[in-house]
């Protein structure tokens, strides 16, 4: 499946934008992380950078890579309730 469908699509507020982006794949998350602010990339960051990117190579662990994409945006502050 093209991008890996999260089971639920996220609502983000990206670093500096006032624009709300609807993340629906794994390989949107992936965008919003090559966006990300050099500066704020910590422990979070790299955890879910670590677990999209493998999900994306080999098909599976995409729930894994949703959960740390989701405690990233949630520790940032950027998701949209």
């Amino acid at each position: 499946m093209a991008g890996l469908m999260l089971s639920t699509p996220l609502r983000v507020r990206p670093h500096g934008s006032a624009t709300i982006r609807e993340v629906a794949t794994l390989q949107d998350a992936s965008e919003i992380l090559i966006d990300w602010p050099q500066a704020r990339r910590g422990p979070f960051y790299q955890t879910a950078r670590e677990k999209i990117e493998s999900a994306l190579a080999n098909n599976e662990g995409a729930a894994q890579a949703q959960e740390a994409f989701t405690a990233l945006c949630d520790h940032a502050g950027l998701l949209v309730r």
